[in-house]
């Protein structure tokens, strides 16, 4: 990613990620449009349900003392969950310094940031030492990255033989001006050239209509939002949900989980 991108995409997650972390209005949106499939202990900052979070956390197959990683953590919510759920280490990677500072400010808050750490970096260029981790998750975050192939090599360099990758994404063809990235119709090629098995790979049911009901519930919400986010934050999601509802039709939602062969 190259230096303008990852200041682009920092400056935009910067606000949603403090905006999705402390709106009361955005966590109405979202746990009407999900119903009990929110993932409500996670206060999202993405669009993956409740029983999509579930499934590819226990496809990882970790436990007490292993290390995972979460490549473009947000605001933490996720990376935390999952840390207490099954007493791993765990280390969450985002541009955005406000999401990375609400993640640790979180981790210390609940006791748990002896062994859960939120840094800066790029998920094509983590730093992270080679076979250093157990597991890695990336929850509705690669169809921002321009080199999708790159982020999957990282990822399995990361990665011990045998451990796995869990994602959730969108596909569509062709460049995303809206995304400033490439996109992939099919991420498997460039997850099998980067050394991973296909354990599963598929859209989980219902996510067209419960992304579909936030993204129209943050439109008929503008005048509450701009009382509690100001003009600016709320014209953030206004777009935000105008240029998700508007490429819709051309996308599909997958969740993937891989095997570093």
């Amino acid at each position: 990613m190259t230096r303008e991108n990852r200041k682009t995409h920092a400056k935009h997650f910067d606000g949603v990620h403090a905006a999705q972390l402390h709106s009361r209005v955005l966590r109405d949106i979202w746990r009407k449009a999900y119903g009990g499939d929110y993932p409500e202990q996670t206060n999202p900052s993405a669009f993956y349900s409740k029983s999509t979070l579930q499934r590819l956390v226990a496809g990882l197959r970790v436990g007490p003392g292993q290390k995972l990683v979460d490549l473009g953590c947000g605001n933490g919510g996720a990376a935390l969950w999952v840390a207490r759920e099954l007493g791993v280490d765990m280390t969450g990677i985002d541009l955005s310094a406000a999401g990375v500072a609400a993640g640790n400010d979180q981790a210390k808050a609940l006791g748990v940031d002896d062994r859960v750490r939120f840094i800066e970096g790029d998920m094509t260029e983590t730093g992270l030492p080679t076979g250093s981790c157990n597991g890695a998750i990336s929850l509705d975050v690669l169809c921002f990255v321009p080199d999708k192939p790159a982020a999957f090599r990282e990822t399995a360099r990361l990665l011990r033989p045998g451990a796995r990758f869990g994602f959730t994404t969108w596909e569509q063809e062709g460049y995303s001006e809206r995304l400033k990235a490439q996109q992939m119709t099919d991420h498997r090629p460039a997850l099998e050239s980067a050394g991973f098995g296909i354990e599963f790979y598929d859209e989980p049911a219902n996510w067209r209509e419960q992304q579909e009901a936030a993204l129209e519930g943050i439109l008929a919400s503008q005048a509450e939002l701009e009382e509690e986010l100001g003009h600016e934050g709320a014209a953030q999601f206004k777009g935000l949900a105008t240029g998700m509802l508007g490429d819709m039709p051309a996308r599909r939602y997958v969740c993937v989980l891989a095997r570093r062969v």
